[in-house]
C-alpha cells in the first residue's frame, strides 16, 4: 500500500511539474489565466483531487489487498444429558457359625429363600462335608437388588475358602479358592516349670505342637510322669502362613529333650522310605516295638500289683494292668503294630480291645466309652493308631484306661517291660541322612536372633499334596 500511495505523489508532482513549466514558457497566458481565468484552476484543482480519491477507493477495494478470512464457527455441542440415577446397592449378609447350628439353620435365619438355601447347599455339598461344620465358620452372601444370588463365600479356616459365584449366563459356578501360602522353619525353645503344655502356652503355640513333640519320644519318655521343672527343650517345626495369618504346623523336623544330664535328639528322616521316622544324630532309630504309654498326658491311677484292694468287689486282688486316669473321651492307641482279636464287651472290663503283636505279646485296652471307626476283630492295626476312647464302661469307679500287657500269656508290667529298638539306618543311608541333619543343627544353635526362616512360596492347594501333609 504505501509503494502505491509514492506512486500516486510522483504523478502527481509531475502533473504539476509540466503544468508549471507550460506556464513559464508562456508567461502571458499565465497572467491572462491568473488574472481573468482564477474559476478554471480552482475548477481543475477540484477535478483533479476527485479523481485522485476515486483511485484511492478502487485500490482500497482491489482484490489484491489481502482481506481478513472469516472462519465459520462450529456449532457448540449439545448439553450433556443429566446423569442416570445410581443403581441400588447389593444386599450383603454376613456371619458366623454358631455351636449347634448347621450352614442350613443359619442361612435360613437371615430370611432368605428356602430355594436359594437348598440350591447353595447342594453346590457346596461335593467341596465341603457340611454334617461337620464348626462353630466359628463364617459366610457372606451377596444379593443383586432384585435378591437374586450374586455371589457366597464359605470360609473353614485361612486357607480354605469356598466360592459360588452367578455367572452372567445364570450358570452357578463354584470353586475352593487358591490362597498364597508362605512355609517358615521355626525354632521354638524353652524350659519347663510345671508342665509341657503350660511352657508351650506361654510360648504362644499351640497345643498341637506339644501332641506332636510328645509323639516323638513317646517311645522314651512318659510325659505324664516323666517331665522334671527345669528340663528344656528345643524344637525347629514347618509353620504356615498367609499373610500375618498363622495357618497350620507342618512337621517337626527336629527336636531334642534335656533331663539333667540325659539329652534326648530326634531328627526327622524319610530318604527313599514310604514312610519317613526320627533317629537320633547317630542314625540311630527313635521308635521301639511298644508305645511307653497307649495314651497321653494322663496320671497313674493304680499301678500295676499283685495284691491290691478291689475299689468296687472289695478284698484284695491282684491288678494285673495299670489304670492312667483320663477325661473321657480321650484318644487310646495300639503301643504296637499287630492284629486285633477282640473288640467288644468283656465282664468286668467293659468295652476292651485286645490286640496280638509279634514275638508272643497282647495288649488289652479296657473301660472304652466307645471304638475308633473301622476298629474290629481281624483288623491290621499300626502303631500308635487310633483304637478308641477312654470310658468307665465295666466294673469301674471312674472315667480311666485299664491297660495290660501279656508275654507268652503271662501278664508283665508295662512300665517295666524293656522295649526293644526299631533299626537303625543302614551306612548307605547315613551320608543322605547328614545332608538332612547338618543344616538343621547348624541352624537351630545359629546364636543370631531370627526365630523363622523362610523356606518356600506356596498355594492352598500344594498343602493339598501329600508330601505336605502332616
Amino acid at each position: 500500500m504505501p509503494s502505491v500511495v509514492n506512486r500516486l505523489f510522483e504523478v502527481i508532482l509531475f502533473t504539476f511539474g509540466n503544468f508549471g513549466e507550460a506556464l513559464d514558457e508562456n508567461i502571458k497566458f499565465k497572467n491572462i489565466f491568473l488574472k481573468k481565468k482564477r474559476g478554471y484552476f480552482l475548477l481543475f484543482f477540484s477535478s483533479l483531487l476527485a479523481i485522485i480519491l476515486i483511485f484511492i477507493y478502487f485500490l482500497s477495494s482491489s482484490p489484491e489487498k489481502s482481506q481478513p478470512l472469516k472462519t465459520q464457527e462450529s456449532p457448540s455441542p449439545p448439553p450433556p444429558p443429566p446423569p442416570s440415577p445410581p443403581l441400588p446397592p447389593d444386599r450383603v449378609l454376613s456371619g458366623n457359625i454358631a455351636r449347634g447350628n448347621t450352614l442350613s439353620s443359619v442361612l435360613r435365619s437371615q430370611n432368605l429363600p428356602p430355594a436359594l438355601v437348598e440350591t447353595i447347599c447342594k453346590t457346596l455339598k461335593p467341596m465341603v462335608n457340611l454334617r461337620k461344620v464348626k462353630p466359628g465358620d463364617s459366610f457372606e452372601v451377596r444379593l443383586t437388588p432384585g435378591g437374586e444370588l450374586r455371589s457366597f463365600y464359605y470360609q473353614t479356616s485361612p486357607i480354605d475358602i469356598y466360592q459360588i459365584t452367578v455367572q452372567p449366563s445364570g450358570e452357578w459356578h463354584s470353586q475352593k479358592k487358591e490362597v498364597p501360602v508362605e512355609k517358615y522353619w521355626a525354632r521354638i525353645s524353652g524350659e519347663i516349670s510345671s508342665s509341657l503344655f503350660e511352657t508351650m502356652e506361654g510360648l504362644q503355640e499351640q497345643d498341637q505342637l506339644v501332641l506332636d513333640f510328645a509323639g516323638i519320644f513317646a517311645w522314651e519318655i512318659d510325659f505324664h510322669s516323666d517331665p522334671q521343672p527345669g528340663d528344656r527343650f528345643q524344637i525347629v517345626v514347618e509353620k504356615y502362613y498367609t499373610g500375618e495369618t498363622f495357618v497350620r504346623y507342618g512337621r517337626i523336623l527336629y527336636a531334642s529333650y534335656q533331663s539333667g544330664t540325659k539329652i534326648l535328639q530326634a531328627i526327622y528322616f524319610q530318604g527313599s522310605a514310604t514312610y519317613g521316622s526320627y533317629y537320633t544324630a547317630k542314625g540311630e532309630s527313635l521308635q521301639k516295638a511298644f508305645l511307653r504309654s497307649p495314651l497321653q498326658f494322663t496320671r497313674i491311677s493304680s499301678g500295676y500289683s499283685k495284691s491290691r484292694r478291689h475299689p468296687i468287689l472289695g478284698g484284695f486282688r491282684p491288678h494285673y494292668g495299670v489304670d492312667y486316669a483320663a477325661p473321657e473321651g480321650s484318644p487310646v492307641w495300639a503301643i504296637a503294630d499287630g492284629t486285633v482279636t477282640f473288640c467288644g464287651w468283656k465282664s468286668g472290663y467293659g468295652k476292651q480291645v485286645i490286640i496280638k503283636h509279634a514275638k508272643g505279646y497282647q495288649s488289652m485296652y479296657g473301660h472304652l466309652s466307645r471304638f475308633a471307626s473301622g476298629i474290629r476283630k481281624g483288623k491290621t492295626v499300626r502303631q500308635k493308631q487310633l483304637i478308641g476312647y477312654v470310658g468307665s464302661t465295666g466294673l469301674s469307679t471312674g472315667s480311666h484306661l485299664d491297660f495290660r500287657l501279656l508275654h507268652n500269656k503271662v501278664f508283665r508290667n508295662p512300665l517295666r517291660e524293656i522295649s526293644p529298638r526299631a533299626a537303625s539306618l543302614r551306612k548307605d543311608q547315613l551320608a543322605e541322612f547328614n545332608q538332612v541333619k547338618d543344616p538343621l543343627l547348624l541352624w537351630m544353635n545359629d546364636p543370631s536372633p531370627g526365630k523363622y526362616r523362610p523356606i518356600a512360596s506356596l498355594t492352598s492347594k500344594d498343602l493339598e499334596q501329600p508330601g505336605n501333609r502332616q
